[in-house]
C-alpha cells in the first residue's frame, strides 16, 4: 500500500468504518518496517494496554495518518489542549479496543497475524522465530510465519525458494514446515529445504535430528523418516517420495554466503557468475551449458572462480573487458 492508501485506511479505522481485514491490515502495518525487508526480524515482547495505546497514535501522528476536520479545514488554526487530548485519547481508545478484539479473536487459530519475507535476489536473510528458532532464508525466498505460535504446534510456510532451520527442541510441540508439495515435522533439530519452483523439485536434507516427511496431498500415509545426512526429493512430475544419502557438500554451506551447486548445469552457474560480477559469459560451444557439476565456490575472485571451473570441466578461457569467451 501506498501513502495514500494508509491514510484513507487509518481515518476509516478512527471513524469505525473499516473492515475486519483492513483492521487487520492496518494493525499488521504497525509491526512492520515502511523501508523494506531487514536481515534480522526480530521478535516483539507483548504489550501492555497502554504501551499498545501509545505506539498507535504515534504512528498515526508520525505518518501524518491522525487529523482532525478542523486541521484538514484551517492547517495553521491552532486548538485548545484539551480538546485535543480529548481528541487523542478517544481515537486512541478505539483503536486500541479494536486492536485487542482483532488480536485475541486470531490468536486461538493459524489465521492469526502472519509476516511474510521476500528475499532479494543478493541477500541471504537469517530470522529468528517467536520460539527462538532460527531460519536462514537464500536469495529468491519467500517465507511466512506467525507472529505467535499457538497451543499445538509451531508452522510456518516455505511458498518458494531455499531455508536452513535450527529449530528449539519443545516436546508435545512439533514444529512443522509447509511447502507446496510436502511437510516437513520435527521436534529439534536442523535441516535444509530447497524448493524452487523453476526446479521442479523439492529437497529436504537433514544435518542434525530426526524429521518426518509427508505429501502434501496424502498425508494419511506414514512420514518419510530422515536421519543426519540423509535426504528425500520429491519430483513434481513423477509426484513420489525418493529418499537417498544426501550430498557431500556441507548442506548449509550457503548459509555462509558460498555459492553452493548441487547437480547443477553450467548455464545457470554462469548466469550467477555473471551477476555477481556484472559482466557477460559467452560460450562458444552450446553442448557445455548442459553439463553439471557439483561444486561449492568460496570468496575468491573471479580468475580464480574460472580456473577451478576450466580444470573440473575441461574448458579454456579468456577474459576481455567485461566478457569472459569460453572456447
Amino acid at each position: 500500500m501506498d501513502r495514500n492508501e494508509l491514510k484513507k485506511l487509518a481515518q476509516k479505522y478512527l471513524q469505525g468504518n473499516a473492515s475486519d481485514e483492513e483492521k487487520a491490515l492496518l494493525n499488521q502495518w504497525y509491526d512492520t518496517i515502511e523501508d523494506g525487508w531487514v536481515e534480522n526480524v526480530p521478535t516483539k515482547r507483548p504489550e501492555t494496554e497502554d504501551q499498545v495505546k501509545q505506539r498507535i497514535f504515534d504512528n498515526l501522528k508520525d505518518k501524518g495518518f491522525l487529523q482532525t476536520e478542523e486541521e484538514a479545514e484551517y492547517p495553521v488554526r491552532r486548538f485548545s489542549m484539551k480538546r485535543l487530548l480529548m481528541r487523542i485519547t478517544a481515537a486512541a481508545a478505539v483503536l486500541a479496543a479494536v486492536f485487542f478484539g482483532w488480536q485475541f479473536m486470531n490468536s486461538r487459530s493459524e489465521s492469526a497475524v502472519k509476516k511474510l519475507v521476500s528475499v532479494p535476489g543478493n541477500k541471504i536473510i537469517e530470522i529468528t522465530l517467536p520460539d527462538s528458532s532460527k531460519v536462514w532464508l537464500n536469495a529468491g525466498s519467500v517465507f511466512k510465519y506467525p507472529k505467535q505460535f499457538d497451543e499445538k504446534n509451531r508452522t510456518v510456510e516455505l511458498i518458494e525458494g531455499r531455508a536452513f532451520f535450527e529449530v528449539k527442541h519443545r516436546n508435545k510441540h512439533p514444529f512443522i514446515v509447509k511447502t507446496n508439495s510436502l511437510n516437513v515435522v520435527v521436534l529439534g533439530t536442523s535441516f535444509d529445504v530447497r524448493a524452487y519452483k523453476k526446479e521442479g523439485t523439492t529437497k529436504v536434507s537433514v544435518v542434525t535430528g530426526k524429521v518426518g516427511i509427508t505429501m502434501k496431498d496424502a498425508v494419511k500415509k506414514p512420514a518419510v523418516m530422515l536421519l543426519p545426512k540423509e535426504q528425500v526429493v520429491l519430483s513434481n512430475i513423477k509426484n513420489h517420495l525418493i529418499k537417498a544419502v544426501a550430498p557431500e557438500i556441507a548442506v548449509n554451506a550457503w548459509c555462509n554466503s558460498k555459492l553452493v551447486f548441487e547437480q547443477e548445469t553450467l548455464r545457470n552457474v554462469f548466469s550467477v557468475l555473471e551477476k555477481k560480477h556484472h559482466l557477460k559469459i559467452i560460450t562458444e560451444n552450446p553442448a557445455l551449458l548442459d553439463e553439471r557439476i557439483s561444486i561449492t565456490l568460496g570468496d575468491q575472485n573471479l580468475a580464480v572462480t574460472m580456473d577451478i571451473l576450466s580444470f573440473t570441466k575441461h574448458f579454456k578461457y579468456q577474459m576481455a573487458n567485461d566478457n569472459i569467451i569460453i572456447r
